[in-house]
């Protein structure tokens, strides 16, 4: 009897997978309302990951954060890790629910408890910003990036490999952060990129390598990167490692404002006061870039 229902239970579970894979194919075709159609008869029937699912194709395919909420509530009440990390998300950011940083926490840290790994990593941010809770705490903060690496988010390596490198809630340790940043890098994370390139720019635990610095960071520019974008433009400025070159200079320095980097900003509004790389000295594009300068975040980090 037991081996009959165990068998049950296999058979139901594959076809219940079966359909969420149908239906998120679905909504990556671009049909959300087949998704859907395909979904909610076993949302309604309680089961949690399809609920999930849900909620992930009302809030991203539909733009119902409010409908979406309600869904990942109930599977996240039904322990699932990933509804709960998705519901923390929308918490901290106050989409679709007040914004309430200890009620992300709170969820964050049920899933990270439960083995989630982007759970593990967003409760570590929080808990070295010191976000939901009275103070910063690095040593929580290393300790759970520590988990979601291991695991194998590269994003949370690429952080852990800065704490390694920043001594922030961790013993100092260059060569075990670029380990990490590496590890990162292979995954094809952008962040994990931009800082091998600067740990081999600056011969910090490594030997310095300005040519893989460079190839590090382009592989993060290529992705869209804007403090690689800058990095890349700053290495064609002043030639480290290759012939400079201003058009190549002036170009990269565009496009990594145009992407957010606000050092890329400053730079064009002085050559646009003080001319250089072949820019004409301009005062109007000068003010232009500086007050986009002025107005941009500081870099953002993973």
């Amino acid at each position: 009897m037991r081996a009959g229902l165990a068998l049950l239970a296999l058979v139901a579970g594959l076809a219940r997978a079966a359909s969420v894979d149908e239906a998120m194919s679905a909504y990556r075709a671009g049909n959300p309302s087949g998704a859907h159609a395909l979904l909610a008869p076993a949302a309604d029937a309680g089961d949690p990951v399809a609920q999930h699912h849900l909620a992930l194709v009302l809030e991203f395919g539909f733009g119902r954060p409010e409908e979406a909420a309600q869904w990942y509530r109930k599977a996240a009440d039904a322990g699932y890790a990933p509804a709960q990390n998705s519901l923390g998300a929308l918490y901290y950011d106050g989409r679709g629910v007040p914004r309430d940083h200890a009620e992300a926490l709170r969820w964050y840290r049920l899933a990270a408890e439960a083995g989630d790994a982007q759970a593990q990593y967003n409760l570590a941010l929080m808990l070295g910003r010191g976000q939901g809770v009275t103070a910063p705490d690095p040593a929580a903060s290393a300790q759970w990036l520590e988990r979601a690496a291991q695991a194998g988010a590269p994003r949370a390596q690429a952080q852990l490999g800065r704490l390694y490198l920043e001594g922030f809630g961790v013993p100092r340790d260059p060569a075990r952060a670029v380990q990490w940043f590496r590890r990162a890098a292979d995954a094809g994370d952008p962040w994990g990129q931009y800082w091998l390139g600067f740990a081999l720019q600056k011969g910090e635990g490594a030997k310095r390598d300005l040519d893989a610095a460079r190839r590090a960071f382009e592989r993060a520019a290529a992705q869209g990167h804007a403090p690689a974008l800058y990095e890349v433009a700053v290495i064609d400025e002043l030639g480290l490692g290759v012939p400079s070159n201003a058009k190549k200079a002036r170009e990269g320095y565009r496009r990594a404002a145009q992407a957010g980097e606000r050092r890329a900003m400053e730079r064009l509004a002085r050559l646009y006061r003080d001319g250089g790389l072949g820019v004409k000295p301009n005062r109007a594009e000068s003010e232009r870039w500086a007050k986009r300068a002025a107005q941009a975040a500081a870099p953002a980090n993973p």
